[in-house]
């Protein structure tokens, strides 16, 4: 009889966490009797796909948290008008009070009152597994107090901390009586191995893996520059498009192409066109697969101009195209995956004039772009999935 494992997940949207939740899933379904216990059912069907052999529990079947996010971020950035005009936008434009009064209700039940950890507690009384994969420290501290004493707890932190104590002391102490801890991070692995020396759990080093292996290499031959991933503050778009200034400066031709969508995708295209860049940069929104592979066959360069990133798997997954990647070092995920000359280029100190450069350099130099591409393909095999399947059958058994 196979074990039961169960992961624990906010939401099954998009998100990096939320695509690697499918992608164990779907890789360890054949060993175990996998089921989902998602918090809030944002969409009618997980973003990403999830095989039919994989049972789907919500503990709300609710899409109020993409609203409190961007009502979250919009005071967080003390836009208050903008925030009004949402509201006004979901609520008050069509005399949804009702529904206002609902959302109100649930998200002061939810979060205020914490809700939704008290049914995730009713749900470890009346529910048990052999094996709880937990995706977020606020639930661990659940998982640890209320979960099955005999079952294997496993946390599994996608997070870098990033120099945000108070999140590192949360997850520390969130992460102490767990069995296992695993970091996608070897850097964090390392550091939280030391802080946790004393503690029950121990803390081990897995990478996130690429679900697929791409059966071709970008020609590399173009001039096009591509960004994947969501439209927030924290990914640096904005520095993205004053590289792409310095570009149209230089007078070099070239193209880039934005895969992702997000709250700031209007203040980008407005940015774009004050730049004078409209002829140069396409917003393609938010893609499937496939989509973003006929992209990739015509990209010489991938480029990461993220604040803070714990991992990087689109980097990755461009390196399984065959393209080089450049990234600003501020990126911690960047620095494990981007060998210096060898699959890309790391930029120090987010100096937007050295990226511009280096880009530079590469358009008048193909050959260096296919070598670093040839090299990146294969970098990107060392996290195929059947390594990291191992990594992850051997504590789980």
């Amino acid at each position: 009889m196979k074990k039961k494992l169960e992961i624990l997940v906010y939401h099954l949207g998009y998100g990096g966490i939320e695509q690697m939740v499918s992608s164990i899933s779907n890789l360890l379904k054949d060993e175990f009797e996998i089921s989902i216990l998602s918090f809030y059912k944002l969409y009618e069907n997980p973003v990403f796909p999830i095989d039919p052999s994989i049972s789907i529990t919500y503990l709300y079947e609710s899409n109020v948290p993409l609203k409190v996010k961007k009502y979250n971020q919009l005071l967080h950035q003390k836009k208050l008008g903008s925030l009004l005009r949402e509201v006004f936008h979901d609520y008050l434009k069509g005399f949804h009070i009702i529904t206002l009064y609902q959302d109100v209700s649930f998200s002061i039940g939810a979060y205020f009152l914490k809700g939704r950890y008290r049914r995730l507690k009713k749900h470890f009384k009346n529910h048990s597994s052999d094996i709880y994969l937990s995706t977020r420290y606020e639930i661990s501290k659940i998982l640890t107090k209320y979960g099955h004493k005999t079952s294997l707890k496993i946390g599994w932190e996608h997070n870098h901390y990033h120099g945000d104590q108070a999140y590192k002391k949360n997850l520390l102490t969130a992460s102490k009586n767990l069995d296992y801890l695993i970091v996608v991070s070897r850097a964090l692995t390392n550091e939280y191995q030391e802080d946790l020396k004393n503690e029950k759990c121990n803390c081990i080093f897995i990478p996130n893996m690429l679900p697929y292996d791409l059966n071709f290499m970008s020609d590399c031959t173009t001039r096009n520059i591509l960004f994947v991933g969501r439209l927030e503050k924290e990914k640096g778009l904005f520095d993205a498009i004053d590289v792409m200034k310095r570009l149209q400066q230089k007078m070099i031709s070239f193209h880039f192409d934005i895969i992702g969508d997000g709250p700031l995708m209007k203040k980008l295209v407005k940015h774009v066109q004050e730049k004078g860049l409209s002829n140069y940069v396409q917003f393609h929104g938010f893609q499937n697969h496939s989509y973003i592979e006929k992209i990739y066959r015509q990209t010489a360069l991938s480029i990461m101009t993220s604040y803070t990133e714990s991992f990087g798997l689109v980097l990755l997954e461009a390196m399984n195209a065959g393209i080089p990647s450049l990234a600003f070092d501020s990126a911690e995920g960047a620095r494990e995956l981007i060998l210096n000359n060898s699959n890309g280029f790391l930029i120090q100190n987010r100096n937007l004039d050295e990226m511009a450069d280096k880009i530079v350099y590469l358009f008048q130099n193909p050959e260096e772009i296919k070598r670093l591409g040839k090299n990146a393909k294969e970098f990107s095999k060392n996290f195929f999935p059947n390594s990291v399947k191992t990594m992850w059958l051997e504590i789980m058994r």
